[in-house]
């Protein structure tokens, strides 16, 4: 008998958390913060101390909680011990400055990340009793689904995935062995991606009419493979223009290069960041706006980073542009401005000029995507999980034939025989 307990991503995307109870073992996969909230929100709380961890991939919403797990081992790629270690400390200085109490501490995230144990991709590991093996989910450099053998029953966990190549990565790993129990993420159930390149053409336009005017195009994105996917982009389409890096994105674009094997291209960012120029100082960022440039930075969403420092600055002028390159979650400060045309923050308040558009360059498999995957391995059970669509998503598997349910905060605990 299995018991999964769904502690978190509940008809909603953020703060992910499954517990699984084989019996003889507690597993948890991903324990996340729904980073948007004030404070931010966790999963349900553990009852006892798990035996182990499987993260998926580094992104707080799916790492965010796990410096409460000081002394558990925790399972995951190397490239995501780092990338963790970057997040979790990043998100104590944001909360200290936001005046924010987090339920852990910098000494908690050392000795979190001291338990990290190393994985590699489908090489099996025990944990007590189940095997464990790992596949590339194709969505941030490092991300893995987690297949679990139960005995007579496998589950497989994909946490995020993209199953399409993208410049940065290959795409999902589909050679995964019988599936019984899927734990599927639902992010883009409800709708496929445009077309790739149609978006790359775009971005580049929107930088040639930004710089032919003489003006300033910033690219705001997530420092974890969305600034290296959008760099390598600019490097296909050739860079004769100034470009800078700032904010986070400088240190996660060297831990990606230190896994260079993790890549669709080994030396594919060695090259494109021969044109590139970091930022590391005020001054840097008041002198390099008077002239025509584009500007790689973060946070993704505009609620952080530098890129409120470049909006305060260039927000009236209408030769400027910003590219918003990912998902908007809403309330936060990039989805209100493309809504009302104003980024607001609790300090400001201000009515953009510049040229504002969203681009669709994500790492999450679309909706065809993701019922090509179900139909794939064809499982006996699917669960739907980080989403806010979770339900229809779960509805219409159940009208092809499937046994789906989408989880939520009064049905969140199930049994399998």
């Amino acid at each position: 008998m299995i018991q999964l307990n769904f502690l978190g991503a509940l008809a909603t995307v953020g703060a992910s958390g499954v517990l699984v109870n084989t019996g003889t073992e507690k597993i948890l996969l991903d324990y996340g913060t729904k980073i948007q909230e004030t404070p931010p929100l966790f999963p349900l709380p553990v009852d006892g101390r798990p035996d182990a961890v499987l993260l998926s991939h580094a992104h707080l919403d799916h790492s965010g909680g796990l410096a409460l797990f000081t002394k558990t081992p925790i399972y995951a790629t190397n490239v995501s011990t780092p990338l963790v270690e970057l997040l979790l400390r990043d998100s104590i200085k944001i909360s200290r400055e936001e005046g924010v109490q987090l339920p852990f501490t910098s000494s908690d995230v050392e000795k979190t990340v001291k338990n990290f144990k190393s994985v590699n991709y489908r090489v099996p590991f025990k944990v007590g009793k189940t095997e464990v093996t790992c596949f590339d989910a194709g969505h941030i450099s490092g991300s893995m689904m987690s297949l679990l053998n139960l005995g007579e029953k496998t589950l497989l966990y994909t946490g995020d995935m993209n199953t399409k190549d993208t410049r940065l990565l290959e795409g999902a790993d589909k050679k995964i062995p019988k599936v019984d129990i899927l734990i599927t993420e639902s992010t883009y159930s409800d709708r496929d991606h445009p077309d790739r390149k149609n978006q790359e053409k775009e971005l580049m336009g929107i930088i040639r009419d930004t710089l032919a005017v003489d003006g300033v195009c910033l690219i705001a994105g997530f420092a974890i493979s969305r600034i290296q996917e959008v760099l390598l982009i600019l490097d296909k389409y050739g860079i004769d223009y100034p470009l800078y890096m700032d904010g986070m994105a400088k240190k996660a674009t060297t831990i990606l290069n230190k896994h260079k094997n993790l890549l669709k291209d080994p030396n594919s960012l060695d090259k494109a960041l021969e044109k590139v120029r970091y930022i590391s100082s005020p001054n840097r960022r008041k002198k390099i706006i008077r002239e025509p440039c584009v500007i790689l930075t973060t946070s993704g969403m505009l609620d952080g980073g530098p890129i409120v420092h470049y909006l305060k600055k260039l927000y009236d002028r209408q030769t400027c542009s910003l590219v918003l390159t990912g998902y908007q979650v809403e309330g936060s400060p990039g989805k209100t401005l493309l809504e009302t045309g104003r980024f607001i923050t609790e300090d400001l308040n201000l009515d953009v000029k510049m040229f504002v558009k969203r681009l669709d360059f994500s790492s999450h498999a679309g909706r065809s995507e993701l019922f090509k995957f179900v139909e794939k391995f064809s499982p006996e059970k699917v669960f739907c999980v980080h989403g806010d669509h979770t339900e229809e998503f779960a509805q219409e598997l159940v009208e092809k034939g499937f046994d789906a349910v989408a989880p939520v905060a009064n049905n969140r605990i199930f049994v399998i025989q």
